[in-house]
């Protein structure tokens, strides 16, 4: 039986949906948790299973717990999918209280195509990935401005989003380029961002000039990976390679390197 063509109620998509639900948290959809979870009694619940197993959608007979078909699983991971995404939609969004997001999806999640649905997840990922959109454009919405306001105010918002951008970005290229001295080639070389060992190692470390924002040279490494020579405010330094994994530096160009 195809999926798509089946016309269910909202009461019965809510019944596959708290099935699929109890299933997976519980390993089995016992009748006394389906009435309860959704508030009816355990003689409505059994009309409806057998209501859902003449669809062939559920697998039932009487003093066993109700299962999905294929079909049924189908069904129920749609309108569980309908309802994540209102769901996210109205608290990440429009900032609505959690518990009264969880309310209205249960209520909208029966009325929205599928059309909009993906477009409501498309504006979701906008929202909180794309530079045009982000955390911050979240938060101004919270706190949005009075629409009679001067366009000044709007310009500034606009060059703190940009400025925002900008330094994510920055950082992001500079995470992509962090590394461990160990990780250096002879030749190589960097600037140091910190040090993470603890105790006598790092005492060590920092006491042979090793500290943040100094630049260091590989010079050599040994056959086997240990010891590693490096070359630190001019002096030639021995670091073992557990004391060179515990340093993270920023990887330089050659050409930044011979500055």
């Amino acid at each position: 039986m195809d999926a798509s063509t089946l016309a269910l109620s909202p009461e019965m998509e809510d019944y596959l949906e708290t099935i699929a639900a109890l299933f997976h948290a519980n390993g089995e959809a016992r009748v006394t948790d389906i009435a309860e979870r959704l508030s009816v009694s355990k003689a409505g619940v059994t009309q409806a299973l057998r209501s859902l197993a003449a669809k062939g959608l559920v697998d039932y007979r009487p003093y066993v717990s109700p299962t999905l078909t294929k079909t049924g699983q189908h069904l129920a991971e749609r309108v569980q999918r309908r309802h994540d995404v209102l769901k996210r939609f109205l608290s990440e969004v429009l900032l609505v209280d959690s518990e009264l997001a969880e309310a209205n999806a249960c209520r909208l999640e029966h009325a929205v195509d599928r059309s909009v649905l993906e477009r409501l997840a498309h504006f979701i990922d906008f929202v909180q990935h794309c530079p045009r959109g982000g955390s911050k454009w979240i938060r101004g919405y919270e706190h949005s401005c009075d629409p009679d306001q001067e366009t000044a105010v709007c310009e500034r918002c606009m060059e703190m989003a940009i400025n925002e951008y900008r330094n994510r970005q920055h950082t992001q290229l500079t995470e992509e380029k962090t590394m461990t001295l160990a990780e250096l080639k002879p030749g190589e070389s960097g600037r140091i961002v910190r040090v993470g060992s603890v105790g006598s190692i790092r005492r060590r470390i920092v006491d042979m000039g090793a500290v943040g924002g100094t630049n260091v040279t590989v010079v050599k490494v040994a056959p086997l990976g240990d010891p590693i020579e490096v070359k630190i405010k001019g002096y030639s330094l021995t670091l073992r390679k557990e004391e060179a994994e515990a340093i993270t530096i920023e990887a330089q160009t050659s050409q930044e390197g011979a500055k």
